[in-house]
């Protein structure tokens, strides 16, 4: 992953941080590939306000979040069968076997039809 900063200047990571002491005595606030120098008397919390990771950072990787909240959609398939299509921001998922094979079906796009007439 390309090195990022949040918007408040934090180091966008995949890992929880953690501090270690490298060559010639210098300690790091240290995730993944990701090494900060600090200073010796750096705690743990001191660097986790250096990093962001975990859920929080999904929305500067994950490139399907959203801040939206998921909606989901009860449909009654052409055999009776009751599935549940969740739309959240752009993104759309049905449990039915066709979207888990194709990533699409037809309870999505009968349902992107009707919410956009």
């Amino acid at each position: 992953m390309r090195r990022k900063l949040t918007p408040d200047g934090r180091h966008i990571v995949l890992y929880h941080p953690t501090i270690m002491q490298g060559q010639h005595g210098k300690y790091y606030a240290v995730s993944g590939g990701t090494w900060i120098e600090v200073p010796d008397d750096t705690t743990l919390e001191d660097a986790k306000e250096l990093f962001c990771w975990g859920a929080e950072a999904r929305k500067y990787w994950d490139s399907n979040y959203s801040d939206e909240p998921e909606k989901v959609i009860e449909v009654k398939g052409s055999r009776g069968n009751t599935y549940k299509v969740t739309k959240q921001g752009d993104n759309w998922k049905c449990e039915c076997s066709g979207f888990q094979f194709r990533r699409k079906c037809k309870h999505i796009t009968n349902l992107q039809t009707l919410l956009s007439a």
